[in-house]
């Protein structure tokens, strides 16, 4: 069954399969790969026995709680596996689906996911009527929908590349480690001719790049973006975590990094301003009891995920050190499970690790903020009323959904951080 990757993850893409149809698996063996916007990860086998049918095939989009392959105690033929069977396993899970009959009479199933967006979307029984359902048992998928919209609206305007033009662009594409679907592509004329001119190579979006595309995208859509940043010296900071690296090293194993510092000064300041860790539900705001602590990791140019520090209120400096060391490095060998990556109340993103000095990030949805960290640089800075010394600095930015947080709080929020390390105790005992 497609797992629940997060509370807005409502489908996941079937990257990879593990296993074929007839193998015997163990339970908790992994038996599949799935992306998200969120995250890549594999999907252990509920339980023992053989795959007997795998229900969606590679590259597939797979609304969640909905079954994937049936796993059998009993080896069995394929073909002993009627399409009642089939259709029953593959919709069980979905409740409330619906069903629209094409002009042939045969029934396509609709989830009601789907049927939201086809009313968004302005699509008529009719439409639904004309799209051939890919999923199993002629289910009605958000893809075939996509496509369905996509061909009406380039009918007016499209042209077909020529064979050998498409040919030449896959075998560009193959280079690079990609692949294109279909025999040929559908593009705009003015890309056809810079084709045709060979001015022009196609690099295929991933599925993770596409995915994140598409939910910065809604993000910004969803909420209005406002960006607030304030100047910190970490001076203080810099000294600490010289002191006691070493130390640290020795004890955990791990480097200390400064994102923990930022991280705890983050929690701090939401449990003075709860507000920053809330979600908007139509004219509600819903207030989070726990800190869910998002963390933004980047999987080198493929993209990023946001595993989560579940409860970061509870953890010391050093808990937050471990939590995120242990997310961070199970993300970038894909081992996170899709339930570290969900439920994130509030994020931070650090870009200063790779020299970026400010950053305007978009918000995580749900979420209503994220906190950017940028490069920690020496530069020169006003000391003891009117001096000047070479000072540790760094910009902070606090993006926010402006339906919830205005330009005060902001100011309030990054002005607490600020202060709580800026203040940072020198004599303050690691471990303790």
């Amino acid at each position: 069954m497609m797992p629940q990757m997060g509370e807005s993850v409502t489908e996941g893409i079937i990257s990879k399969w593990l296993v074929k149809e007839g193998d015997y698996v163990k339970k908790d063996q992994p038996i599949l790969e799935i992306s998200t916007d969120k995250v890549d990860s594999e999907v252990p086998a509920p339980e023992e026995g053989y795959v007997s049918k795998i229900l969606f095939t590679e590259g597939s989009r797979v609304p969640v709680k909905t079954a994937i392959a049936i796993i059998t105690k009993e080896k069995v033929q394929t073909t002993g596996l009627t399409q009642e069977v089939v259709d029953k396993a593959s919709l069980s899970s979905q409740s409330g689906t619906q069903s629209t009959e094409d002009k042939s009479g045969k029934k396509s199933f609709i989830s009601p996911i789907v049927k939201k967006m086809a009313e968004e979307e302005g699509l008529t029984e009719e439409d639904l009527s004309k799209v051939q359902g890919s999923g199993a048992g002629g289910r009605i998928t958000k893809d075939d929908i996509r496509e369905f919209i996509a061909k009406r609206r380039l009918d007016k305007n499209k042209v077909e590349v020529r064979s050998e033009v498409s040919q030449g662009v896959k075998s560009s594409a193959s280079s690079h480690s990609s692949s294109l679907r279909g025999e040929d592509l559908e593009v705009s004329p003015e890309l056809a001719q810079k084709l045709l001119d060979n001015e022009y190579t196609i690099e295929p979006m991933s599925t993770m790049r596409r995915l994140i595309a598409e939910h910065m995208v809604r993000s910004k859509a969803t909420s209005p973006h406002v960006y607030s940043i304030q100047e910190v010296d970490v001076t203080n900071i810099v000294k600490y975590r010289e002191r006691w690296k070493e130390e640290f090293q020795k004890r955990e194993g791990f480097s200390l990094s400064f994102t923990p510092f930022f991280l705890e000064a983050a929690v701090k300041a939401i449990l003075e301003y709860p507000l920053l860790n809330s979600s908007v539900d139509g004219t509600n705001i819903i207030l989070k009891k726990h800190i869910h602590l998002g963390v933004a990791v980047a999987l080198g140019n493929t993209g990023l995920i946001v595993p989560v520090i579940k409860r970061a209120e509870e953890k010391s400096l050093v808990g937050l050190a471990r939590a995120l060391n242990d997310l961070a490095s199970r993300a970038r060998a894909k081992k996170l499970s899709p339930d570290e990556v969900a439920g994130g109340t509030f994020s931070v993103t650090n870009p200063g690790v790779f020299g970026t000095l400010i950053g305007t990030p978009i918000i995580n949805q749900p979420q209503v903020a994220i906190l950017c960290l940028g490069a920690i640089t020496k530069r020169p800075a006003v000391v003891d009323g009117d001096k000047i010394g070479i000072r540790d600095l760094i910009y902070l930015t606090l993006s926010y959904d402006h339906r919830v947080i205005d330009g005060a709080l902001a100011g309030q929020f990054l002005s607490f951080i600020r202060n709580y390390l800026e203040s940072w105790d020198l004599q303050r005992n690691l471990f303790a």
